[in-house]
């Protein structure tokens, strides 16, 4: 991690790049090595991570840059623990993840916390269009370890409901219990 974090910030600092993005590799465990995938100078859809393992607001460091008052990177915290993301989506995976227009007829999210974090703008109610993007909502938990993660994702997962059209939520939870995503094996 801290080779790759090397890596990030000299490839920031040769451009010169000030503000707020993500650069992405592509770890091999078998050889302890990493590999350069692509550079987003831009705030990502995943960055509540970055913010909840860190203690960082991502926006509010971007505004404080583009005021002139850039925040000390040389004092970032340490991350810590472990934070997973999964978005709940108006597809379809029996019907190869197809669109799913329609109206919402129930819309249940457990309640958030230090360790919960619901970002959407779905409600009971809500009208989804086929023009579109099809995400309805983020779930970020945390936890002290990835196991403590995946459970509380988990929990989340089974006290959310989402009513009216179909969605990958039930898909998310086969995931969140699937022996290959609990080992980590992404071979």
């Amino acid at each position: 991690v801290k080779r790759m974090l090397a890596a990030a910030v000299s490839l920031g600092q040769s451009v010169g790049y000030q503000s707020v993005g993500t650069v992405e590799f592509i770890y091999d465990g078998l050889r302890d090595d990493f590999y350069f995938l692509e550079v987003n100078t831009r705030l990502q859809v995943e960055h509540p991570i970055t913010e909840r393992v860190t203690g960082i607001d991502l926006v509010e460091w971007m505004l404080l840059i583009a005021a002139g008052t850039p925040p000390d990177m040389q004092q970032l915290p340490e991350p810590q623990g472990a934070a997973i993301e999964v978005r709940l989506y108006a597809e379809d995976p029996l019907k190869n993840f197809q669109p799913s227009p329609g109206t919402l007829t129930e819309v249940v999210f457990p309640p958030q916390g230090p360790d919960l974090r619901v970002d959407g703008w779905i409600e009971q109610g809500s009208e989804v269009s086929a023009h579109y993007d099809p995400m309805l909502a983020k779930l970020i938990v945390y936890g002290n370890d990835r196991a403590e993660a995946i459970a509380r994702l988990q929990q989340a997962l089974d006290q959310t409901r989402l009513g009216g059209i179909a969605t990958n939520l039930d898909y998310l939870r086969q995931i969140s219990r699937w022996d290959r995503f609990l080992a980590g094996d992404v071979a």
